[in-house]
């Protein structure tokens, strides 16, 4: 069948009626799922973001540990000057671009990562050199001889902070250690268990949206399918029905099981006719009682065929037109009946007569009435 073929039948007039009501469904399913991915997405970004604050944290109460086991070293000995401080332990101690301390006397800034980037702080206050708002709050809230940390932005980048104020000498100091966190975050180990978490989540969703247009797929695949079957039930349907009318209308017209009223020989004959028979052998049974003629056409419908057409009247006769029968043939069959010798029968073959069935039974069956 071709596809313009196709679309002239009911299972294409069922699939086109239901396929915009499907379509409508599986977007919002669709959208549903859409939105539903985005909400986990939003939440696994959230969940990621509270691991790395939680990696942070952690990191931080070390680099406090770190803070204060500088500090303590710096107490353990009397009348060591701001430069010896500087010298012999805080210069001594790992610093670099992204990991570095401060120190500062009072306001007054002594200390920078280095001497190089020191100098560029000389006669710099710690409002000059911490001069963000997350930063300047944590420096007002750092406490005395106990470490403390927090989380600050400066210069564009997120540091995890340690500091501790602590007296030596009669002089307040405050000493910080600022983390850049990507030293921390980009740490082999963590940083593979991250992207690991981000593919987990990623593929999590993916799977979520892919379930989701296979169902869609699916489900789409079935009702189309029931589509075509409702269609192929309709048109199975139809056909019983018009098989049941064509059987009904051929047995209403069974000469087999019907007997038709007299008056009907003259429009059987002219159908015959019109379809060019010419071998037919018309009998009459002139019977005087009904009952007579009644049993002969009981024995009939199971003796005779469809090709013997059946007459009757009220008075008892019976006229049958045998189509593609000769006289002898005729004959044969009648003899079977073994009809009474006082009913009178007559027999005649149309092909002999070289006549029409018409006018064969126009004679024989009309003028004799």
């Amino acid at each position: 069948m071709t596809r313009r073929d196709k679309r002239k039948t009911l299972e294409w007039e069922y699939k086109k009626r239901d396929m915009i009501k499907l379509q409508l469904r599986f977007r919002v399913i669709l959208v549903a799922t859409i939105a539903v991915i985005i909400v986990f997405g939003i939440l696994g970004y959230a969940l990621t973001n509270m691991y790395k604050d939680a990696i942070l944290q952690v990191y931080a109460t070390q680099q406090d540990n770190y803070v204060q086991l500088v500090v303590d070293q710096i107490n353990l000995q009397d009348d060591r000057t701001d430069e010896s401080i500087i010298s012999d332990i805080i210069d001594t101690l790992d610093s670099g671009n992204t990991h570095y301390w401060t120190l500062a006397k009072g306001e007054d800034m002594l200390f920078v990562k280095n001497v190089t980037e020191t100098n560029k702080y000389q006669g710099a206050v710690m409002g000059d050199f911490f001069d963000t708002t997350t930063a300047d709050k944590f420096v007002d809230e750092l406490n005395v001889n106990r470490a403390a940390h927090d989380i600050i932005h400066m210069n564009g980048q997120r540091y995890v902070v340690s500091g501790a104020v602590f007296e030596y000498n009669r002089s307040e100091y405050s000493l910080c250690l600022l983390t850049d966190e990507t030293v921390i975050l980009d740490n082999n180990d963590f940083l593979s268990t991250r992207i690991a978490l981000y593919i987990y989540v990623i593929f999590i969703m993916l799977l979520l949206l892919l379930s989701a247009m296979i169902a869609e797929a699916m489900v789409m695949r079935r009702e189309e399918d029931n589509n075509m079957l409702k269609g192929r039930l309709e048109l199975q349907n139809q056909h019983i029905n018009r098989l049941e009318l064509e059987a009904k209308q051929r047995d209403s017209y069974n000469t087999r099981y019907n007997a038709y009223n007299e008056s009907l020989i003259s429009e059987f004959a002219k159908r015959l006719d019109a379809r060019g028979l010419d071998a037919a052998v018309l009998v009459r049974i002139d019977y005087t009682s009904v009952e007579d003629a009644k049993n002969f056409l009981l024995r009939a419908a199971t003796t005779l065929d469809e090709t013997v057409i059946r007459f009757k009247n009220d008075t008892g006769r019976v006229s049958l037109i045998m189509t593609g029968f000769h006289e002898k043939m005729a004959s044969e069959i009648i003899e079977k009946f073994e009809i009474d010798a006082k009913v009178n029968v007559v027999i005649e073959d149309v092909a002999a007569s070289n006549e029409t069935i018409s006018e064969a039974c126009e004679k024989l069956f009309v003028e004799e009435r």
